[in-house]
């Protein structure tokens, strides 16, 4: 055995002794690495923030959306905030599985439906929140506010089917780790 794939079996074996004094908190999946409850919790709490203020911005007429640059900024900031926490969290949960085949992060989102994180159907019908995001962050190209508009109208309840299929998912780990 190599050193260091021996200091990696080591830590992962300390890791295991460690995990094994913590409270509910923590998922061990099958010797490979560790989901960590609070950390999706504390994400999640902020993303359910950040779309009751999104909600806030669901009035707004299509007339009114591209006259207000200060509107748009904050739609497309809690868009941007939104989508990276579904990034983050997918990605907390596909490390601790010992996913390694990721390249960009469609390649999460997919993940999560090819291992019915998420359905695979689910997975098909968000994987362009990360475009959007890169164009957020980016501006790749001119931001299509019509496209922006949409999301805010028509998909904010996409976050919200995450946030359920995440937490079932965790909670049927419980139960099988439990038994």
């Amino acid at each position: 055995m190599k050193e260091g794939a021996f200091n990696f079996r080591l830590t992962q074996l300390m890791s295991i002794t460690i995990l094994s004094r913590l409270e509910g908190n923590t998922l061990l999946i099958r010797g490979e690495g560790v989901i960590d409850r609070e950390v999706i919790g504390d994400k999640f709490q902020r993303l359910r923030v950040y779309l009751k203020e999104l909600e806030k911005f669901k009035n707004i007429s299509w007339r009114e959306f591209p006259s207000s640059l200060e509107n748009q900024w904050k739609v497309f900031h809690g868009l941007q905030l939104s989508i990276q926490i579904v990034i983050d969290v997918g990605n907390h949960i596909l490390a601790a599985i010992g996913e390694s085949q990721i390249e960009d992060y469609t390649d999460i989102i997919d993940k999560l439906g090819e291992r019915n994180i998420i359905s695979a159907e689910f997975a098909q019908s968000i994987r362009g929140m990360v475009g959007l995001r890169n164009i957020l962050i980016h501006e790749y190209s001119s931001i299509d506010l019509n496209k922006v508009y949409d999301v805010l109208q028509n998909k904010l309840d996409d976050f919200y089917k995450f946030i359920e299929y995440i937490e079932d998912y965790l909670n049927k780990k419980i139960e099988k780790q439990n038994y």
